[in-house]
């Protein structure tokens, strides 16, 4: 029997320049990301192996790489983040990735835009 179960980071801090304007991509802004992947961690569970689950590290290798590498749309990035970490999970896991962009250059105070993936 499969032991499923939500397993990610959440409040990964970047500063990056991703955005439309050219505003956003000289000047930058901080990022908030969080990545949950719901995957069968069974073998974690009742033999304590690493093997067995998936490896936080990779996330977060996975997530600084494409934050270094600017983008116009958090959609895209987020896709691209996807894409990355699908190389190193099976394909039946779902994975969640929310990506805040704080305080975006609007005219108004907006804490933060807020792109939100699942695949």
């Amino acid at each position: 029997m499969q032991k499923k179960v939500w397993i990610g980071l959440e409040g990964m801090e970047f500063y990056a320049y991703h955005g439309v304007y050219a505003e956003e991509r000289i000047k930058g802004a901080n990022f908030i990301v969080d990545v949950m992947i719901y995957t069968d961690a069974e073998n974690a569970m009742l033999h304590d192996e690493l093997s067995g689950t998936v490896n936080y590290e990779l996330v977060y290798q996975a997530v600084a790489k494409n934050m270094q590498t600017p983008v116009q749309l958090i959609e895209h990035l987020a896709y691209k983040i996807i894409t990355d970490i699908r190389t190193f999970v099976v394909k039946e896991d779902l994975i969640r990735i929310k990506i805040k962009k704080m305080q975006p250059p609007l005219n108004g105070n907006v804490l933060a835009s807020v792109v939100e993936v699942e695949d």
